[in-house]
């Protein structure tokens, strides 16, 4: 670091910088490391560095025991300090001094201060363009204190949208190729910081466009090397992962491998974390409307949305949103009204699986797909906690599918059969194997059903049809 011209005092190298929230870790307590070089052009005989953290909203120390604390301060003009058990919240200020002799503390010769830090969460998002954030209508999602992220130009700042700028950026394997706009995390910072009581920090290493494989060490890896780079530079540590990705992997052969590498990249993730538990919270496929309804692009979309839908239930501590119920703002992104609710979903996610609050976090999710006499199938759903609530009346915007052997079988009216089931009553008989999806294709059907309790629309699925 170039030393300015006639510096006198404590200068902070490392260890912080103004915004950076560190993650906790056991207990809800942080330790952070500083270092740095102290000059004076004072005559002394003794010459100590001396350091505190102080609550920004109060003016005082955190804790009696990080008030005004001796920093190792050696001969060569540096020194260092390990502020240990700095507890969860904030926002907080780092000071420093140079005491020299018997100068009381608080008349030390100026240091340099880190300000608006705070200790609470880390969350990395990745995945593709709707991670890194396309929703272009208006909406009120301003900034927050305590919402902060690690920006690409390798700095700590106040989380602003885009999040995905990537103005002077340190990390270029994740820049977009053009400008992004609103996100979803910003929403979802905003609630767990609300609900949580303490600074939420966000990192987003997404990049639009991106295949699964960038994201596998194994394959090709380049955008998770890139997530720990930027994980690396930002302290280290998270809380978790939230991840929304899959319309590059819709091809046969990509679909094909996709549970697979989605499970080894979440194993390498923890592996280089050094924690087998972190959460992971993913998001279904959202609506897309490109492709006419007799191109095979559709089945795609329909796997992989199951695909998602099964890593939940498979893979520990993972967890899925759903997305289809909501709007766009061209033929692929979600639009800014979209995302807040995704957000918000996933943040529930967060706050119910991950800190075992009593929210209502869970989708309705398909347990069993049975026939029912000559022309029926009963649909039963996990995860409802009031009823189940559908109420279209018109057969083309129904949101099921049903294949058999013989083909497409079109549903031909619905019935509500409990709190859990609906009926699907059918055109003709099944013959042989059959399966049904909801929410079929690319884009499907804008209402599909939903828990009274929670208004969270059921997952897409697809299953095969059980016979008694």
């Amino acid at each position: 670091m170039k030393q300015a011209k006639n510096e006198v005092g404590v200068v902070i190298e490392q260890g912080a910088q103004d915004w950076q929230i560190f993650q906790q870790g056991p207990g809800g307590v942080a330790d952070i490391v500083l270092r740095g070089r102290w000059l004076t052009q004072n005559p002394h005989q003794n010459a100590r560095v001396m350091v505190r953290v102080v609550a920004e909203t109060e003016l005082h120390a955190v804790t009696r025991s990080l008030d005004w604390m001796p920093a190792e301060t050696r001969p060569d003009k540096t020194w260092s300090a390990v502020l240990r058990n700095v507890p969860c919240g904030g926002l907080y200020r780092i000071e420093t001094g140079l005491q020299l002799d018997e100068t009381p503390v608080e008349w030390s010769q100026r240091g340099d201060a880190v300000h608006h830090i705070g200790v609470g969460d880390i969350w990395v998002i990745t995945g593709q363009s709707n991670s890194a954030g396309y929703g272009k209508s208006p909406i009120h999602d301003g900034p927050e204190l305590g919402v902060h992220m690690f920006h690409a130009s390798g700095v700590w700042r106040l989380a602003t949208h885009p999040l995905s700028d990537s103005t002077g950026t340190q990390y270029p394997a994740n820049r977009e190729g053009a400008n992004g706009s609103h996100s979803p995390y910003l929403a979802f910072g905003r609630k767990l910081k609300q609900a949580l009581g303490y600074p939420i920090g966000l990192i987003p290493a997404a990049l639009g466009g991106s295949p699964l494989s960038a994201w596998v060490k194994s394959v090709d890896g380049v955008l998770f090397d890139n997530m720990l780079a930027y994980l690396r530079d930002a302290g280290g540590a998270c809380r978790g992962m939230v991840w929304y990705q899959g319309c590059s992997d819709t091809g046969p052969a990509e679909r094909a491998v996709y549970l697979a590498r989605f499970a080894e990249m979440v194993a390498d993730f923890r592996k280089c974390m050094k924690n087998p538990r972190l959460p992971v919270i993913t998001a279904q496929l959202n609506r897309v409307v490109s492709e006419p309804y007799d191109r095979p692009v559709h089945e795609g979309w329909d796997v992989i949305r199951e695909i998602q839908r099964q890593a939940a239930k498979t893979l520990e501590h993972v967890y899925v949103v759903g997305t289809v119920d909501l709007g766009l703002s061209d033929c692929i992104h979600n639009n800014s009204a979209a995302n807040l609710v995704i957000g918000e979903r996933m943040a529930n996610t967060a706050l119910g699986a991950v800190h075992g609050r009593d929210v209502k976090f869970l989708h309705p999710d398909l347990k069993e797909a049975r026939c029912v006499g000559e022309q029926a199938i009963e649909l039963v759903f996990d995860n409802i906690d009031t009823r189940l609530n559908f109420e279209s009346r018109q057969p083309e915007n129904y949101p099921f599918a049903v294949m058999d052997e013989s083909g497409v079988v079109r549903v031909s009216d619905w019935k509500s059969m409990a709190k859990d089931t609906l009926r699907l009553e059918l055109s003709r008989p099944l013959v042989g194997k059959a399966t049904v999806t909801g929410a079929p294709t690319a884009c499907p059907p804008a209402v599909v059903p939903f828990d009274i309790c929670g208004y969270l629309p059921m997952l897409a699925f697809t299953a095969v049809v059980k016979r008694r």
